[in-house]
């Protein structure tokens, strides 16, 4: 008879074999091991980032299938912080992790503190209670007993989260991941890890509001009651800006306010506006933005670490692969394929569309820095970049601005004017810096070769302020150069601009030395074209006598030059004065003139704007059905021709033409569509205009207080629009319709006051007639007569 002896062992999980004796206790710990819940701790003032965070979160909840986490990002962009958040978070949620977690920090861009994934699964084997004689040699052996281990516990209720730090590229990374689908795994990484099938979340800089939270949070942690983000909230703004939003430069920021409680904010931000010193400050003790980047760009192949030093030379905010290109001396294929090798490191990041590419502030200024104390040679790629934005501006503004007759006939760089505007649209904030900066490096020839169609495309789209920037530029360049003949077609431009700001004072003064120019160089083509742009800004002062002249002498140079398409230009602009003066016949014939050069030009563009100008004067002249239909044709024929700008004049001119034939809904529906263009141009001067109209239909329908309100925001617009003698205007139609809600009083008010507007503005004969309707009001009203004072 054979003694049957049986035991059993409950309360634990085994895995391997397992040998069992007599009279053996076993007690269980009642809590996990110390290895398997010692997460570093966690920062007490995290800042923004909470939808990530919730993200992140969500995807360890137990009724998740389990997966794996990855967080990426930059250097010093909080991946870390992040992580630990959500574990942290995740183990104080009751039944989620019973198991604990693992962590590791791999160190993955410190050769000198790197682990590797075989040293990595010891150490967790170890936390996991394998004795050191039991972990076999070999990486493959050791991945198999980790993930049977991790999956054994999950199995029996003891589910773990595996938190791996700062992990680096290498295809043995995903002997640390688990198998099972049980076990959670957090990951953070500077590069992104798309073999290992994580979820993947991108983190970028803090927004302003998020970078001052936590800069007030880092100090108030350290210093209970700081309030020196809260007392200097605009320096605090500046200095998440000069961080580029980076959450490591602002935890250093902290410190070192922290060191002296006394310095202001302001202090520091003088300091770091230095850009050549920013990333010095940027440091203390062991901590430094700069020995974050180190330890990244150590990692880069040779041609890599070249094109990330070369991109520090791009003089915009954002860059194509194609100007990347220019800057190596490479095709876009082999440039393309580096910067993606970048990106993966999150040393460049994509930008929308895709083609595009942005450097973090702070990683530039690393990427400058050790340009300048390499050895690269990289004035020729500048070389190549400039010349290669004049190029491109130069075949993209033909393509948009020029008419189609005058248009290259070899094959086109751009497809259409849309995509030629789209190029534009997206290198804009970079040709302004770069023909600034060609300015500020003396390169006068390259400053003025960019400006010239740069200044083109910014004005014609109504970029005002960076126009008279970069025209600013391109004159002291050509006075530099002793180049009189772009000095004065610059400084005529430059006079369109300002009109266009409505600084007309400075306008005139621009065209006066422009015209001065022209005519000591007796370049006959040039002064034409600067005369007809003094007669607009002398239109826009109401100097219509003045105007006109500069507008004929500018018709016959044009002719003298030989460039109808001028001449026509010049014709119609003089027919828009002469409608002003009341000879609509005379204008109707200078407008139709006019448009048959520009018909016979090619210039469709042209020749849209000269119906639109001649629809107006047969308005005037009482022919509203035939006006519309001008209107109609000049729309229609130009939809894809005109500017958006040009577009909004010609809807809201079509829409006083609809008025006066009765047709309100339609006036209103162009006006919006108008009121829409301005107000995404912030041409606050054409949303006035569009407005006031929009009051006018309001009055013929009736609709008094729409009226009101309309003429009111009218007159806001116009006061921040500086249009003097459209406010006179306004005032004076506001009136009317106070008049017929029977604010008579108020009508009264508005009516005076225009009048002395129209004075200020030299328009005797309107203010003559506000004067009128001032007496005719005061004697319905009963009102004793007495003097408007003379606002002389």
């Amino acid at each position: 008879m054979t003694d049957k002896t049986e035991n059993h062992i409950s309360g634990g999980v085994f895995f391997g074999f397992v040998v069992q004796g007599r009279d053996i206790n076993l007690t269980l710990p009642d809590r996990p091991d110390p290895a398997l819940a010692g997460l570093p701790r966690q920062s007490a003032n995290f800042a923004g980032r909470h939808t990530q965070l919730n993200q992140v979160f969500a995807a360890l909840a137990p009724d998740e299938t389990a997966g794996a986490v990855a967080v990426t990002g930059l250097a010093g962009i909080g991946k870390t912080e992040l992580v630990l958040q959500a574990a942290h978070r995740a183990l104080r949620e009751e039944s989620w992790f019973p198991g604990g977690a693992l962590f590791i920090d791999l160190h993955g861009y410190d050769a000198r503190r790197r682990v590797s994934p075989k040293k990595a699964l010891g150490t967790l084997l170890r936390a996991l209670g394998i004795p050191t004689e039991y972990i076999p040699p070999g990486i493959e052996e050791r991945a198999l007993i980790y993930r049977s281990a991790l999956s054994a516990l999950a199995a029996a209720g003891h589910r773990l989260l595996v938190v791996l730090d700062d992990v680096p590229v290498t295809d043995k990374i995903r002997h640390l991941m688990p198998g099972d689908e049980g076990t959670a795994t957090l990951i953070s990484s500077r590069h992104s890890l798309p073999d290992l099938g994580a979820r993947t979340l991108t983190l970028w800089e803090l927004s302003a509001d998020e970078g001052r939270e936590l800069l007030d949070g880092a100090l108030c942690a350290a210093l209970p009651g700081d309030s020196r983000v809260a007392a200097e909230s605009t320096e605090a703004d500046q200095l998440v800006a000069l961080c580029g939003g980076l959450p490591l430069a602002l935890r250093i920021l902290a410190s070192l306010l922290v060191d002296v409680p006394a310095r202001p904010l302001s202090h520091l931000c003088r300091e770091l506006e230095d850009s050549h010193s920013r990333l010095f400050v940027l440091s203390r003790e062991k901590r430094a933005v700069t020995a974050a980047f180190e330890l990244s760009y150590r990692q880069l192949t040779k041609s890599q670490a070249k094109l990330f030093r070369l991109m520090s030379l791009h003089p915009g905010p954002d860059f194509s692969t194609e100007a990347a290109a220019q800057l190596y001396g490479e095709s876009t294929e082999k440039t393309e394929r580096l910067l993606l090798a970048l990106a993966r490191r999150h040393l460049v990041e994509p930008r929308e569309p895709y083609g595009r590419w942005q450097q973090h502030s702070l990683v530039r200024l690393y990427s400058r820095e050790q340009l300048t104390s390499g050895d690269d040679s990289w004035g020729e790629g500048l070389m190549r970049l400039l010349a290669h934005f004049h190029e491109m501006t130069t075949l993209a503004c033909d393509t948009v601005f020029a008419p189609v007759a005058l248009r290259p006939t070899a094959e086109p760089v751009f497809a259409d004017r849309a995509t030629a505007l789209q190029w534009l649209e997206a290198e804009r904030r970079t040709l302004v810096a770069a023909a600034i900066w060609a300015h500020a490096a003396n390169d006068d020839l390259m400053c003025v070769a960019l400006v010239v169609p740069v200044s083109q495309f910014l004005a014609e789209t109504r970029y005002l302020e960076d126009a008279r920037r970069v025209l600013n530029a391109g004159i002291r360049s050509s006075r530099r150069l002793k180049d009189g003949i772009h000095e004065g077609f610059l400084l005529s431009f430059l006079g369109v601009v300002l009109r266009d700001m409505r600084k007309l004072r400075k306008s005139i003064r621009a065209h006066d030395k422009a015209i001065r120019i022209c005519r000591k160089l007796k370049d006959h083509q040039a002064l034409a074209s600067a005369l007809n742009n003094l007669g607009l800004a002398l239109h826009d002062q109401r100097k219509f006598e003045d105007a006109l002249s500069a507008h004929t002498e500018a018709t016959q140079l044009f002719k003298l030059a030989d460039d109808r398409s001028g001449a026509a230009r010049a014709l119609s602009n003089t027919g828009e004065t002469l409608t002003e003066l009341g000879h609509m016949e005379e204008a109707s014939h200078v407008l139709r003139k006019a448009a048959k050069i520009f018909r016979k030009q090619g210039d469709l563009r042209g020749y849209s704007q000269a119906l639109g100008s001649l629809a107006k004067v047969t308005r005037n002249g009482g022919d509203s059905e035939r006006a519309v239909e001008l209107h109609q044709r000049a729309l229609d024929m130009a939809d894809d021709l005109l500017t958006p700008h040009e577009r909004a004049v010609e809807l809201s001119n079509f829409a006083g033409t609809l008025t006066t034939a009765g047709d309100f809904e339609a006036a209103l529906t162009a006006q919006q569509e108008a009121m829409s263009i301005f107000q995404r141009l912030g041409d606050r001067r054409g949303e006035a205009m569009t407005l006031g109209n929009m009051a006018l239909v309001r009055q013929k329908q009736g609709k008094w207080n729409k009226a009101v309100q309309l003429h009111t925001l009218a007159l806001e617009a116009f006061l921040e629009g500086k249009d003097d003698h459209g406010l006179a205007d306004e005032l004076r139609s506001l009136a009317a319709a106070l008049v017929k809600q029977g604010c008579n009083i108020e009508a009264l008010e508005n009516l005076e006051l225009a009048a002395a507007v129209y004075h200020k503005t030299g328009d005797a004969e309107g203010a003559a007639h506000t004067l009128d309707l001032v007496d005719q009001l005061r004697r319905r009203m009963g009102v004793s007569l007495y003097p408007i004072e003379d606002p002389a």
